[in-house]
């Protein structure tokens, strides 16, 4: 189970590897190589990115539109401060350097195709209009994020800390994590077949009338809205429930240990040769 955990998390190692946090009452941001540039800077003739990432405190508001748009609003010295980074498909939006004790928000208005990925880093909101594809949504600390339209032919959530997500749509498989205390609303989704692992006191809802398999460690619970066929291995108050009931899973036994092999008999002296 804890294997399982471990992988799991993965994506959220990943984020902690490209968005690198220092400092505490001034904390700067980096996404990959980049400190990012004033959206008047910002080179916006190449193709639309399909995905997105968000790391800061501020609000960001995505439509679908076949081209890329971006429109910055809100407080003056928060706007000056946004950042901006376009790379390999990847749209970035951060605050610069040093900016972080100033508290007031700005909101980001982008236009571009349906996200295939969703990065938030912080406390910030991301409001997206529609995910598709094989989607991956990770929300890394107290941010929220919703999805008003969902169709995924592979859903992957991870949660990593005290954020949120509502969303709603569909989605061929689901594969959601949350480590720590976070809650993925999404009572309105519906999975074909969902895998869901749970550390910490977080918790889950979705929809699905396939198979479920839930692996929790600690106090976090799912809900499964349907006629799903559930399966959960658990440790600690975590629970699953399903309206159709829950299968728990048998605890592996043990593999013996091989027994020690014998030792080798002494050669016997070979005896000594006549005179």
């Amino acid at each position: 189970m804890l294997k399982t955990l471990f992988k799991a998390i993965g994506p959220v190692a990943a984020l902690a590897a490209g968005v690198m946090v220092a400092g505490c009452d001034n904390m700067n941001i980096q996404i990959g190589d980049s400190d990012g540039v004033p959206l008047a800077e910002l080179d916006m003739s190449g193709p639309a990115p399909t995905k997105l990432v968000l790391a800061g405190p501020d609000t960001v508001i995505v439509t679908d539109g076949a081209e890329l748009d971006i429109n910055v609003s809100g407080d003056d010295d928060a706007v000056e401060a946004m950042r901006f980074s376009l790379d390999d498909g990847t749209l970035a939006i951060m605050r610069e350097k040093g900016d972080w004790k100033n508290r007031a928000q700005a909101t980001v208005r982008v236009t571009m195709p349906a996200a295939e990925s969703v990065t938030l880093a912080g406390s910030g909101t991301i409001e997206a209009a529609s995910l598709s594809g094989d989607a991956d949504i990770t929300i890394a600390g107290s941010g929220t994020m919703r999805a008003a339209k969902v169709d995924a032919k592979d859903l992957a959530v991870t949660i990593a800390g005290s954020g949120s997500l509502e969303a709603s749509g569909k989605a061929r498989a689901l594969e959601l994590t949350i480590a720590g205390s976070g809650e993925a609303d999404m009572a309105d989704l519906k999975a074909d077949m969902a895998e869901v692992t749970i550390a910490g006191s977080g918790d889950a809802s979705f929809a699905s009338d396939g198979d479920v398999d839930a692996s929790i460690m600690g106090s976090g619970s799912v809900t499964v809205i349907g006629r799903a066929n559930c399966t959960v291995s658990s440790m600690g108050s975590g629970s699953l429930n399903c309206r159709s009931g829950t299968t728990t899973k048998a605890k592996k036994p043990k593999a013996p240990k091989a027994p020690k092999a014998p030792e080798a008999p002494e050669t016997p002296e070979a005896p000594e040769a006549p005179e």
